[in-house]
């Protein structure tokens, strides 16, 4: 096993599309929660978590990741594509294309997933007319979103029917993915359970560097630190895992009570524990909604999900200046983290407004870590608000800037602009009421609006203060 390329596809699609049925037509071995082993999966019949199954295929050892369609399970889906190298995606003959159907290809375009197969599942149950509709819906959906392939492969669970040839389409997309063996240690944690007689076994994928038995790792954000007992992939022992590889570590020292999903397993001293980070975002076209200052969202940042206020920025002469509301397809935000996380430079994430019904698209942007500051200090913009009052053969009054003379003295030479964006300089005051002389590099008009914006202080930033 450990001769072959470990990698891993994640499985998405509506719910009741086939995705459970499709990882154990192609699976071999079950890992953590696979094919629905959670309670509640029994007990409700769907998917309610990330499922992990493998298989062998030529020479690669394929991890399933079984991605819940359920809509108000979407943050398992993002969760799960931190980990992918490429993308089944199930569409039911019967029903064809749904709302998390949409949902997921915005997920896999946002993260960057470009390596997809198209499953229409459940062809046993339909026409060769209707598939041919189906196919058809499906493309449109797909090129709406941004996302190509060149595989829609109908398949049927039930009876085997294109199993063998979506094999061969995987076998196709799929590369060799360059991994970084000699980096720091990082493992993002999907499960955390006890075994009696063992202690603490956390799982997950390695996405960097080697862990081997006798390590000693730390857990992050908790930042305990610990040792290595044993090591495992799908049952069979390893003495060292790398890049790539799915792993059971067994780390006795560990409570599973104090872990979550999205806490790492890292070379000590690697990563920054923090409550916020500055990022890079790219606005999801899709999205119809508003982006505003302190906005509530759920922020995936790695495998961790936490609910966080954004805060969009632009920057001036070096300073940090609110943005009330977003009008661009990309932006510089802050983002404060209900609770403290373990991250770092480039980890990606990805916005949502979980508040909306799954009928809207919830998912607002993406983005990149490009920042982790010990304090998040921003300025605010102040803004007063005049006008033209009269226009003179050299300058122009304007009132409203200023209660007072003193106010309107301490202006002198500052910018203002029209909300046209013709620029002007304040000159000196004139009378006794705040009125000021200014003059502007263009004509304006008698009444127009006066702008004058300046920054105050510069403030501390934390989750809802």
């Amino acid at each position: 096993m450990e001769t072959l390329v470990p990698v891993h596809v994640g499985l998405f699609g509506h719910i009741d599309h086939g995705k459970t049925e499709l990882a154990r037509a192609l699976s071999e071995k079950v890992s953590t929660a696979g094919l629905d082993g959670h309670p509640q999966s029994k007990s409700r019949g769907i998917t309610i978590d990330l499922g992990f199954t493998m298989f062998v295929l030529d020479k690669y050892l394929v991890t399933l990741v079984d991605a819940p369609g359920h809509a108000d399970l979407i943050r398992s889906v993002v969760s799960g594509t931190n980990i992918i190298d490429a993308a089944i995606l199930t569409v039911a003959a019967d029903e064809g294309p749904m709302v998390q159907t949409g949902e997921h290809i915005v997920v896999l375009q946002s993260m960057g997933i470009d390596r997809v197969i198209v499953a229409i599942t459940k062809v046993d149950l339909v026409d060769s007319d209707v598939l041919v509709k189906v196919i058809e819906r499906t493309k449109r959906v797909l090129s709406d979103s941004g996302l190509s392939t060149s595989y829609f492969i109908p398949i049927s669970a039930a009876t085997g029917q294109g199993i063998e040839q979506l094999k061969e389409a995987l076998t196709a997309i799929l590369k060799p993915p360059q991994r970084d063996e000699v980096g720091s240690l990082l493992m993002p944690i999907d499960h955390a359970f006890p075994i009696k007689g063992h202690g603490t076994v956390v799982t997950g994928t390695i996405i960097r560097g080697l862990a081997s038995v006798g390590d000693t790792i730390q857990v992050m954000p908790q930042g305990t630190i610990a040792r290595i007992r044993s090591i495992q992939t799908f049952g069979d022992e390893r003495k060292t895992a790398r890049a790539g590889d799915r792993v059971g570590i067994n780390i006795p020292d560990l409570d599973d009570k104090e872990i979550s999903r999205g806490d790492c397993v890292c070379a000590l001293d690697s990563m920054t524990n923090t409550a916020g980070i500055v990022a890079r975002i790219r606005v999801n076209p899709l999205y119809r909604g508003r982006v505003t200052s302190r906005m509530v969202l759920s922020v995936t940042v790695g495998m961790s999900n936490i609910t966080s206020e954004v805060i969009p920025f632009e920057t001036e002469n070096n300073a940090r200046i609110i943005v009330s509301d977003v009008r661009t397809d990309e932006f510089d935000a802050a983002i404060l983290f209900q609770r403290r996380i373990g991250t770092e430079l480039g980890f990606r994430l990805l916005l949502m407004r979980t508040d909306l019904p799954p009928t809207s698209m919830r998912i607002v942007g993406a983005g990149e870590v490009t920042e982790i500051p010990t304090e998040l200090r921003l300025f605010k913009k102040k803004v007063r608000v005049g006008s033209v009052s009269r226009i003179r053969g050299t300058d122009v009054l304007v009132e409203g800037l200023a209660s007072k003379k003193e106010i309107a003295d301490s202006l002198k030479g500052v910018s203002i602009k029209t909300r046209k964006g013709v620029k002007g300089v304040i000159e000196q005051p004139f009378g006794t009421r705040g009125v000021v002389s200014a003059t502007f590099d263009k004509p304006v008009e008698d009444g127009e609006d006066v702008i004058y914006e300046r920054l105050g202080k510069e403030e501390v930033y934390r989750f809802g203060q």
